[in-house]
């Protein structure tokens, strides 16, 4: 009997795992628009024709990051407001992989990888929190899993979005 009791209160009591991991002051946010830090005159770039950058990922990014603020609703997205959190995000690199071959050497899957650095900052300015948030998706270039690279780079934004939402909402 005792045992139901303590299995009964622990089930009423729950683990204490919430959704909702960080609590601000303010309940708006203001989202700046996303800067390219990329440099395409790096050494590794200049020589190589299998790296490329996609032309306005950021602005790309900017909006997907927009509307997942917006569908989560823990913080209301705003215009630029003096009682606002204010998100501020460098695309810092971005990478194309590829990961498998065929034996003829052509590539069959790729990865690509957005770099992005992160500062969050409170109503005075101050930083909450920093990061580098590393967003990627891989995809097949033939098969009945093809993708082509435009598709999957509207799922590398739509993945890099969701970690940094993740990083600004929770605390882990």
């Amino acid at each position: 009997m005792r045992y139901l009791l303590v299995i009964f209160l622990i089930v009423l009591v729950g683990c204490g795992y919430t959704t909702r991991g960080f609590v601000y002051q303010e309940d708006r946010i203001y989202i700046r628009p996303v800067i390219n830090k990329i440099s395409i005159t790096q050494e590794d770039r200049v020589y190589s024709s299998y790296t490329s950058y996609p032309i306005l990922l950021e602005k790309r990014l900017t909006n997907v990051l927009v509307n997942k603020f917006n569908i989560d609703g823990h913080l209301k997205v705003a215009g630029e407001d003096l009682d606002a959190l204010i998100l501020e995000c460098e695309v810092r690199d971005y990478k194309k992989e590829a990961l498998r071959y065929a034996d003829n050497d052509a590539v069959t899957e790729q990865r690509l990888r957005l770099t992005v650095h992160m500062i969050l900052r409170d109503k005075d300015n101050n930083i909450i929190k920093e990061r580098e948030i590393i967003g990627e998706t891989s995809y097949f270039l033939s098969g009945s899993l093809m993708k082509s690279e435009a598709s999957a780079q509207a799922d590398l934004v739509d993945d890099t979005a969701r970690r940094i939402l993740e990083a600004v909402v929770e605390d882990w």
